[in-house]
């Protein structure tokens, strides 16, 4: 009797043991199989992010050289690439060009004149005269700062100076009238003076001069006619 227990309990020992066994085997080849294809998942998700790199680079160089090519240049018979150009920054572009113009002394400084005198550096006439009537305004030739006014020159009479703050200076002399401000900011095509015949005058003008790095320049070459 006892001989049939001792075989029994080692019959249920062994069945345990052997169920342990196949169950850890179980187990392990499950885990094992989700962990390969955990690498796999992973292992594709990284060769996708390396192919998303990769056609970034690619399509970062195309555009930088599409960008090279010149607009003028034909890419095929009927084809012209196009030079990306964003709407803002074409806009920033233009306002600045459009805020640079307004320091450059192009504008015309009387309405109404008559040529009566041009630049001849030669005879130390470093200016035009604008003929007009007495009390005419003067206008600013460009945007800037009034460096200087004086009110009894020997030679201009009343006389204002602009500094355009990009190299370039413009003079206005024989005025009747000063209207603007020592210091103050004018825009290009307010009225600062106006046209008189003060100082060593025959006739009522304007004497406009125009300084670029303090050299005079023809006033001709800008002015708008």
């Amino acid at each position: 009797m006892k001989h049939k227990q001792i075989y029994n309990l080692l019959i249920i020992i062994i069945t345990l043991i052997v169920g342990c066994y196949i169950g850890i085997s179980i187990y392990l080849i499950l885990h094992q199989s989700s962990e390969i294809e955990l690498l796999k998942r992973e292992k594709h998700g990284y060769n996708l992010k390396v192919k998303e790199l990769e056609d970034m680079i690619i399509s970062a160089r195309r555009n930088e050289e599409m960008q090279k090519i010149s607009p003028y240049e034909k890419k095929d018979k009927d084809e012209i690439p196009t030079i990306p150009l964003k709407y803002k920054e074409l806009e920033a572009a233009i306002l600045d060009f459009l805020n640079t113009q307004q320091y450059i002394p192009d504008f015309l400084p009387v309405a109404d004149f008559i040529l009566t005198k041009p630049y001849l550096p030669s005879r130390n006439h470093y200016g035009i005269d604008l003929a007009g009537k007495v009390g005419d305004p003067i206008f600013a030739a460009a945007s800037g700062v009034v460096k200087e006014i004086k009110m009894n020159d020997e030679i201009y009479g009343k006389t204002i100076l602009i500094d355009h703050l990009n190299g370039y200076k413009t003079f206005y002399g024989h005025n009747s009238e000063i209207l603007a401000q020592e210091g103050f900011f004018i825009r290009k095509g307010d009225i600062i003076a106006e046209l008189g015949n003060t100082g060593i005058s025959s006739a009522p003008h304007l004497h406009f001069e125009i300084l670029f790095k303090s050299e005079h320049i023809d006033p001709e070459i800008l002015i708008r006619k």
